[in-house]
């Protein structure tokens, strides 16, 4: 194999010259580029890879820090960290697609030796662009064929839920959360109650995002006489569930008894306030994702297509949705 030392001596430029032709062709002539060039591709020249350097420190970027849940997760990715013997460099995006490509730039920067991700958008092009930066990148809680993935199983998540209103005895439900085909908790929710017979009204679905507004919602579930139209409410997450809680308590009603509430996450929010929540095992995506990545590194290269580790919910009841049968 070739080397710079015999490409100069073959062109009769320095070596000085053949390493700036190589590695910053813009600070030498056209001229001078195209007679090294021709050289490399005659002599068979291969330019070596630098070895990236391991920076021991991985970014994490998540859309709402203030959410329980992320909290928690981040909590426990920095505990997988730091029994491998890395650190962690947190960003938080607020829901902002532009703060997020900020935080990539960043990590980008700091040469971390990998992302987890939340991310903004799971659109196939946007992915693509986090897939071409020099680091891999897993996602969380999210699923994409474009890069590596780890997440419960939210359309399972969203079954467990419903089968707990029809055992209940719910026939008059309500949901709070993102309405599309790609929210995963919200189509099993509405699937598996159409297998049982029951279709809720597109009355008592709110399409919410976090921060959303939600007494009007409250406020359209009550009826003239001040009864409530429905008897159990399925949440996006458990923040939502507290606040819906709060509203109906600020209202006069009761929780169970007048209005079953279901949340997603089973963070200490539900634990503390007796919430019935989907529960998302942390513990289990972080380490499962913290193995993934060092799978990433170890191979060093990045596929077409990933297929999603998906990791099963679990219902944990507690006050908010035990009661008696309704007949």
């Amino acid at each position: 194999m070739s080397t710079v030392r015999i490409i100069a001596r073959h062109t009769g430029f320095s070596i000085a010259t053949i390493s700036r032709a190589i590695n910053e062709p813009n600070k030498v002539s056209v001229e001078t580029l195209a007679v090294v060039r021709n050289a490399m591709q005659e002599l068979n020249y291969e330019k070596k890879e630098k070895i990236k350097k391991k920076s021991n420190i991985f970014g994490v970027i998540f859309p709402n820090i203030s959410n329980p849940f992320f909290s928690e997760l981040l909590g426990v990715l920095e505990n997988e960290a730091f029994h491998n013997g890395r650190c962690i460099l947190f960003f938080n995006s607020r829901h902002n697609l532009h703060q997020e490509k900020i935080a990539l730039a960043e990590c980008k920067s700091h040469g971390v030796d990998g992302v987890f991700l939340v991310p903004h958008s799971t659109s196939p092009e946007y992915l693509q662009t986090i897939k071409n930066l020099p680091f891999p990148t897993v996602l969380l809680t999210q699923t994409s064929p474009c890069l590596p993935s780890v997440a419960v199983d939210h359309i399972e998540g969203g079954r467990l839920v419903a089968d707990h209103f029809f055992s209940s005895g719910h026939n008059k439900i309500g949901y709070i959360g993102p309405i599309s085909k790609q929210e995963g908790k919200y189509i099993g929710f509405i699937d598996r109650l159409n297998e049982l017979g029951i279709n809720i009204s597109e009355e008592f679905q709110f399409n919410a995002v976090e921060g959303t507004f939600l007494k009007g919602f409250i406020n359209s579930c009550i009826d003239e006489n001040r009864n409530l139209k429905i008897s159990a409410l399925f949440c996006m997450n458990d923040m939502v569930a507290q606040k819906v809680i709060e509203i109906l308590t600020e209202f006069g009603f009761v929780i169970p008894k007048d209005l079953v509430v279901v949340g997603f996450d089973n963070t200490f929010t539900s634990r503390i306030l007796g919430i019935t929540s989907v529960s998302q095992p942390m513990q289990e995506i972080a380490h499962v994702g913290f193995q993934e990545m060092l799978d990433l590194i170890k191979e060093n290269k990045k596929f077409e297509n990933y297929s999603a580790q998906l990791l099963l919910p679990r219902l944990v009841l507690r006050e908010s949705s035990l009661q008696l049968k309704r007949k």
